[in-house]
């Protein structure tokens, strides 16, 4: 999560280097190069033993082996458990309707897309392209 994070403030600051990229080929050669380069020192730099910032997310994630597997199971269904209550009360509400109000349906068709776009969100802007357009639209 935090190295994803991480990552596109590469992107952004990229994007602050570069702010003509879309303009000029050579620009936005170079914000590329620059992103790809952030991009590799920052793994290079998680993936060392003796990092300061592997040293960080251990002691901020904290060591899987150090975590009891009751607490472990917990802290990986957190996520699913939300999931599965949301739908389970989104399938409800659309086989009774009658026992629900106009806000109580908009609040659950409110939450069931929060959940998908947790779910699947990231992968859908990222990979069709959405992210370049909803770019494009902020800056004009």
């Amino acid at each position: 999560m935090l190295l994803n994070a991480l990552l596109s403030l590469g992107s952004t600051i990229a994007d602050k280097l570069f702010p003509d990229a879309d303009k000029k080929l050579e620009a936005k050669q170079q914000k590329e190069k620059f992103e790809q380069l952030y991009r590799i020192a920052l793994l290079e730099e998680a993936s060392r033993e003796t990092s300061e910032f592997r040293r960080f997310m251990l002691e901020y994630e904290g060591r899987l082996i150090d975590i009891p597997r009751p607490i472990q199971y917990l802290r990986s269904s957190v996520r699913p458990v939300i999931t599965y209550v949301v739908t389970g009360a989104y399938i409800y509400a659309f086989l009774h309707p009658e026992s629900f109000t106009p806000q109580q349906l908009g609040m659950l068709n409110t939450l069931l897309i929060l959940v998908n776009g947790f779910w699947f969100g990231e992968k859908l802007i990222t990979r069709t392209g959405l992210l370049d357009l909803f770019k494009k639209n902020s800056k004009a």
